[in-house]
C-alpha cells in the first residue's frame, strides 16, 4: 500500500474586485444657506414701478417655501422683520436677535428659534 499525501483546501474564493465604500448622498441645494433673503428684494425699494418690491418678495417667499416643502424641511415665514444683531445692546435688552437671518429668542440656557404668526420660522434682517 502506498502512502498518499493529503492537501486540504480551506476555502476557495475567486479574486475580489475592488468595491468602493458607499458615498454619502449629496445634500440638496439650500437657497438659504448663506442668506435668508437670497433675492435681495431691498434693491427694488426705489424702483420706478411701485409693485416691483412686493412682487420680488412674494416670488422669493414662494420659492423658499416650495424648496423647503420638497426637501422635507420646516418652511420659512413669508414676511421678513428687522431685528438687532446678536450681541448688540438692543438684542441684550429685548432678548431677541437676528442670527444668520433667523429670528432667535434668548433662553436661560441658549437660544430658540422664533415661529412666525403666519406659520413657519421667522426670517429677519439685521444680523
Amino acid at each position: 500500500m502506498a502512502v498518499a499525501s493529503a492537501q486540504t483546501v480551506h476555502s476557495y474564493r475567486p479574486p475580489q474586485k475592488y468595491k468602493a465604500p458607499p458615498q454619502r448622498p449629496l445634500q440638496p441645494y439650500n437657497a438659504m444657506a448663506k442668506d435668508t433673503t437670497p433675492f435681495n428684494c431691498e434693491q427694488y425699494r426705489l424702483h420706478p414701478h411701485p409693485g416691483m418690491q412686493p412682487f420680488c418678495e412674494n416670488t422669493e417667499s414662494r420659492t423658499l417655501q416650495d424648496e423647503a416643502r420638497r426637501q422635507g424641511r420646516p418652511g420659512p415665514s413669508s414676511d421678513v422683520i428687522d431685528l438687532p444683531a446678536m450681541g448688540s445692546a438692543a438684542a441684550i435688552r429685548t432678548g431677541l436677535a437676528c442670527i444668520g437671518g433667523q429670528a432667535m429668542r434668548k433662553l436661560a440656557n441658549g437660544w430658540e428659534q422664533v415661529s412666525s404668526p403666519n406659520g413657519g420660522w421667522q426670517r429677519c434682517r439685521g444680523g
